[in-house]
Order: C-alpha cells, then sequence, then structure tokens
C-alpha cells in the first residue's frame, strides 16, 4: 500500500510541468572523481538550460541498493537513474559490451550503443525498465591484480582469481584456464590477504580505493572491460516534459557525459600513477592474450546474446577500427 501510495503521488507531481519541479537523480556511485564530475557538471548546466528546476541529488546508495534504485526509477518515485545493472536485469541478451575482451576501448563501445543493435537496447529500456536512455558516461578499463605476473595465456593457467557472481564473466576466465573463484568484493582483501586467491579484476578506482594494492604485487593491463555509467530518465516523466525541455535536459546530460569522460583517462592515469608509487609493479600482456582468448569469448557471448548480436557487435568494432586507421 506505501508503494502504491508512493507511486500515486509520483504520478501526480509528473502532471506538474519540469521546470516548476523538484528533480530528483539517485545512484549507487560514490561522490567523488569522475562520477562528481559527472553530477557537479550536470547540475551546473541544468541550473543555465532550465533555471527554475532543483536538482536533489542522493549518491552511495544512499536511497538503496542497484535493484531498488532501478525499480524507484521504474515506477517514478525518481526521475532521474545513473547505474550498471539494469542490462542484466532488462537486457543481457542484447549488451555486448557485457562480454569481457571484446570491446578494445570506450569509443566501440559508444559507437556499439549508437548502432541498430543500441536501439533495441533502448527500446528494451523503455519496455521493461520504464525509462529514457539519455547517454553514458566512462569510468575506466577494468584491470588485473596478481601476486604472480600472467602476460600469456599459459601464465595465466591455475591462477586463482576472484570474480564478481557474473556467470558470463566465470565462464570467460575458467575457459581461459584461470581458477575462478566467485565472492562478494567485501571479502576480497582478506581472501588476498589470507592466500585464499592469488588475484582479482578491478576498476583502477576500486583496486585503489579498496586498498587492494597493498595485498598485491603486479598490477595488469588486461583492460578486459570497458566500465561506463548509463544515465537514464523516468519514461513518464520525460513524455511530461514539453519539447523544449526534454531538448534542455539532454543536453545538460550530454555535457555532463562529455565532461566526465573526458575526465576518465586523466584521473586513472592519476591513479595508476599513485599505486606504481605504493611499490606495485605495472605489466602488460602479450598482444597474443587477446587473440587466443578470441574463440573462448566467442564460444560464451554466443551462448547468452540472441543470434546476430555479438557479429553485430564485431561489424561495428572493426568499423570504427577502420575509422580510426583512415584518420
Amino acid at each position: 500500500m506505501k508503494h502504491t501510495l508512493l507511486a500515486l503521488a509520483a504520478a501526480v507531481c509528473l502532471t506538474v510541468p519540469a521546470k516548476a519541479e523538484m528533480i530528483t537523480l539517485a545512484s549507487t556511485v560514490p561522490n567523488n572523481g569522475i562520477n562528481k564530475v559527472m553530477v557537479d557538471t550536470l547540475t551546473e548546466e541544468l541550473g543555465e538550460r532550465l533555471p527554475d528546476a532543483s536538482l536533489d541529488v542522493f549518491l552511495d546508495g544512499t536511497l538503496g541498493g542497484e535493484r531498488e534504485l532501478i525499480d524507484l526509477v521504474r515506477i517514478g518515485e525518481t526521475q532521474i537513474h545513473m547505474g550498471v545493472i539494469h542490462a542484466s536485469e532488462y537486457f543481457p541478451n542484447l549488451d555486448a559490451t557485457l562480454v569481457p575482451y571484446l570491446f578494445p576501448d570506450y569509443e566501440t563501445v559508444e559507437a556499439f550503443l549508437a548502432s541498430e543493435t543500441g536501439d533495441k537496447i533502448k527500446a528494451a529500456l523503455e519496455e521493461k525498465g520504464n525509462a529514457k536512455f539519455l547517454g553514458t558516461y566512462y569510468q575506466g578499463a577494468r584491470w588485473a591484480t596478481a601476486n604472480k605476473p600472467f602476460t600469456t595465456l599459459d601464465e595465466l593457467k591455475g591462477l586463482k582469481i576472484r570474480m564478481p557472481e557474473i556467470p558470463l564473466w566465470i565462464e570467460i576466465w575458467s575457459g581461459l584456464g584461470a581458477v575462478t573463484t566467485p565472492m562478494p568484493s567485501p571479502e576480497v582483501f582478506s581472501a588476498l590477504q589470507t592466500g585464499v586467491i592469488d588475484a582479482q579484476e578491478n576498476m583502477i578506482s576500486n583496486i585503489y580505493g579498496r586498498r587492494i594494492y597493498e595485498v598485491q604485487k603486479y598490477l595488469v593491463g588486461t583492460r578486459h572491460q570497458q566500465s561506463y555509467v548509463t544515465v537514464m530518465a523516468n519514461l513518464d516523466f520525460w513524455n511530461g516534459l514539453s519539447g523544449d525541455e526534454q531538448e534542455a535536459l539532454q543536453a545538460a546530460v550530454d555535457a555532463a557525459t562529455a565532461a566526465a569522460t573526458e575526465a576518465a583517462e586523466a584521473e586513472n592515469e592519476r591513479i595508476i600513477g599513485l599505486i606504481k608509487d605504493a611499490g606495485v609493479e605495472v605489466v602488460e600482456p602479450a598482444p597474443e592474450f587477446r587473440e587466443k582468448a578470441m574463440p573462448v569469448i566467442e564460444k560464451a557471448a554466443k551462448g547468452v546474446l540472441d543470434e546476430g548480436i555479438y557479429e553485430a557487435a564485431v561489424e561495428v568494432i572493426e568499423a570504427q577500427s577502420s575509422n580510426d586507421t583512415a584518420k
């Protein structure tokens, strides 16, 4: 009953012109680094483009965990959400960006999201999540850390590595020869410290923020996943805006995501420098690592993606590579 009343209240609020109402943004991302650039820029841009609107920001999971927050934006109790888990909830069969090692950089991810498959993803988000896709911003590539360096698949074999509880990732890393151990992130530090696992993978910011570097000798530049955050709006809220208001909100989000993405590279390089200063050695995998991994990756990806989605992703990646070469 409580949620029903809240949903009804939210629906009533949506009848008020956007310029006269509070816009609530909620996310589990911490209020620092790249995320702070995103939110600060969005606040500033909205202040200029929709001066009568107020942005109420709740970060660090203040309003709940990731699943709770996508439910809140779906039913309209919040208007804007920034997150990552919606893909695995609503369209894991379409989102090739979840496949490790497939996308070499964020530019190819952006090209994929702008493709016909990207249009299907956005339609699925609207249908299943009642949310309008507004954009994405880059957080950086995921790297590995280990107490034994690995630069080839042969060196990876037998390495005990922690994985998030994502079946596709577990299948791929296991297929590449690692001994995968799924475990929640709060347990990783002590597991590394006690030797339960030898290695883990994560975003650079988490490797530093969670002090993983204190119990690892090597930072391995696998860059196997391009991590990004999706910005979305409750669809009823979006449809209740005038054309000018939609244009203003979209322009504000575009400016904010661009600023955050631009800040990502410098922020990650800064953090890598801090990790190196702490005595961790950076090693780079041999080119053959990714090449020899692709058959395992392709098989696993085709097992979860709809027919033709993997091929569509490869086509986008190759086209982007050709464009980059031609420049």
